[in-house]
């Protein structure tokens, strides 16, 4: 199998060199990655600006831009062959609930999916820096062994993995997404007049933990498996709305 490798923690962040390390012993691995951290950054695309793409051998790139732009330059940019599987990760934090709309890990996977290619993002609970992140690559490896034939395109496959897990499939637990909560404070710096410098000094994260959802799962030491869909539409908000309008039209 060919398999493009992101991220969105950049070119040397331990997660994306383990996904190598363990994958390239059965596969055919190609690296294209940031060339720095580029996180919460979800699916933007560089459309007007050029980009500075780096070659440091056939299989890896660095791209001064955005996870999504290593994806498409990836799959476009005729630097490598025709790729099946779009794996991006390992992301040093988790992306669960409403995680998933910020994230540039999980953008990337979805750039894949809306290429019809099949899309894994992986994120970990470990935060450490020194971490390595064999343990999760493996089970990766195992994953996609095991289960790559079930896998659909044009969907995003979100897995995260708590910081001590048990790697057994007996482990995983297939969830819907769980709903977070912010709470986001800013620091402001005043420069002159009405001009200042915002900083967002960070974020308090809550969420829920209903039953069949990742965080549910996660925080029970399991490892969540979440089937992101493209089509965003909610069905059945648009049946109500669309029999009002026509109800609305008739008793005009």
């Amino acid at each position: 199998m060919n398999i493009l490798i992101t991220n969105d923690d950049g070119i040397a962040s331990s997660g994306i060199k383990a996904l190598e390390t363990v994958l390239r012993k059965d596969h055919d691995t190609f690296l294209i990655a940031p060339l720095r951290e580029r996180s919460a950054t979800s699916m933007a695309l560089s459309i007007y600006d050029s980009m500075r793409v780096e070659r440091i051998n056939d299989n890896h790139y660095i791209v001064d831009g955005y996870p999504a732009d290593c994806v498409n330059i990836g799959l476009h940019g005729d630097i490598f062959p025709a790729i099946d599987l779009v794996l991006s990760g390992i992301n040093r934090g988790v992306n669960m609930g409403h995680d998933v709309h910020y994230s540039g890990t999980v953008g990337a996977a979805r750039h894949g999916a809306i290429h019809n290619k099949l899309s894994l993002a992986v994120s970990s609970g470990n935060i450490d820096r020194e971490y390595d992140y064999i343990r999760e690559a493996e089970f990766v490896r195992d994953f996609i062994r095991e289960y790559s034939s079930l896998l659909k395109t044009s969907f995003v496959y979100n897995m995260n993995i708590p910081s001590d897990f048990s790697a057994s499939f007996e482990n995983l637990r297939v969830t819907k997404l769980g709903r977070r909560t912010y709470v986001d404070t800013y620091s402001k710096k005043n420069i002159i007049g009405g001009i200042a410098d915002f900083y967002l000094g960070g974020s308090d994260l809550g969420h829920s933990t209903e039953e069949g959802g990742d965080f549910a799962a996660f925080f029970s030491g399991k490892i969540s498996l979440t089937p992101l869909s493209l089509d965003q539409t909610e069905f059945a908000v648009l049946e109500d709305l669309s029999a009002t309008l026509i109800k609305n039209v008739r008793k005009r």
